[in-house]
């Protein structure tokens, strides 16, 4: 039994992910399909990396992760499979596959041949149903990368920015970007609590100062955010390894005016 984890930007309100899991069927009707996401921010290839670097352990060995944030479909960018120690990757060539194979241990890159290894007809804007599906269908039947493709080397693919990012120094404080709001209203931002904490110098338990925009609130920085009272801020590491900013029992995006992109900058009590 091969299991196929499915990651995209495409949402669940159209049928495009159905689509996807129509064709892996029609290929392989044994195939066990993990929905891992489809709410991935629209385009965003650097979080999607992080999400699928983050989550691939979390399977068993032999799964074949299928990832399309694919903003560059139509072009001449590469279908490409990756294998590494003990998983299989299949997406575009656009760095959104790259950290979780290197986590695991990248061993060899293939082209996908879409004659052998997409449907007959494949269309310019969907290859995530007629290139990326069929050919994961292929491969949790044990046929190999070698049939599917040709051998690329590891250093010709695209690579991409990685998350977590260096806190930008500045005379207020450290500057962070909110990479992405959950649905519980948590601000995830764009470096890890080591390098926030040891930037500002402060450990759990310390009360750290949270600038937006004009105003200024506090936070406490914690193992988990029930560690705080009602409508408080808490700063921890979320289950992205990154550091979140959230209020317990209560919307942090909502109740600051936060969104995606936006900064927040945090400095130590004066």
């Amino acid at each position: 039994m091969t299991i196929i984890a499915l990651m995209t930007d495409f949402g669940l309100k159209d049928p495009y992910v159905g689509m996807m899991k129509a064709v892996i069927l029609n290929i392989n009707p044994n195939a066990v399909i993990v929905d891992l996401t489809h709410d991935v921010p629209k385009y965003n290839v650097i979080l999607a990396s992080h999400i699928l670097k983050v989550s691939y352990k979390y399977f068993p060995k032999g799964t074949v992760f299928v990832v399309v944030v694919d903003p560059g479909v139509g072009s001449r960018r590469r279908p490409i499979i990756i294998s590494s120690k003990n998983y299989l990757f299949v997406g575009p060539d656009n760095g959104v596959l790259i950290p979780a194979a290197k986590d695991d241990g990248l061993l060899n890159a293939y082209v996908i041949n879409v004659r052998i290894a997409g449907l007959k007809e494949i269309s310019y804007t969907f290859h995530g149903r007629d290139v990326f599906a069929p050919t994961a269908a292929y491969l949790s039947l044990g046929i190999s990368p070698d049939v599917l493709g040709h051998r690329l080397s590891p250093d010709e693919l695209v690579s991409t920015a990685e998350l977590p990012e260096e806190p930008i120094i500045t005379a207020e404080g450290i500057k962070l970007r909110v990479v992405h709001i959950d649905d519980f209203g948590n601000l995830i931002l764009n470096t890890n609590i080591e390098k926030f904490m040891k930037s500002l110098g402060v450990s759990y338990g310390d009360e750290v100062i949270v600038k937006v925009r004009s105003k200024e609130y506090r936070a406490l920085v914690v193992k988990t955010f029930s560690e705080v009272c009602r409508g408080c801020l808490a700063v921890y590491e979320g289950s992205f390894r990154l550091v979140e900013l959230a209020k317990y029992l209560g919307s942090a995006s909502r109740d600051l005016g936060i969104n995606v992109n936006d900064y927040l900058i945090f400095r130590t009590l004066r």
